[in-house]
């Protein structure tokens, strides 16, 4: 199962929107986010390109 976790798309920048798996402690594009920012204050943010990406594959991918 996978979650969105808004967070910096990289130290200092933006908000964004990551995806994490459940029990993993980095987003699909590799970061640890330092602290889980409020959904309201996120509401607008963009998703991470890398993060999707990433994502689009697993759920494509055949087993």
């Amino acid at each position: 199962m996978y979650e969105m976790c808004a967070g910096s798309e990289k130290p200092g920048e933006a908000l964004v929107w990551h995806v994490m798996a459940k029990p993993a402690t980095t987003t699909l594009c590799g970061q640890r986010l330092a602290h889980r920012v409020e959904a309201p204050k996120a509401q607008r943010a963009a998703h991470c390109p890398d993060c999707m990406a990433s994502f689009a594959k697993l759920m494509t991918a055949t087993t």
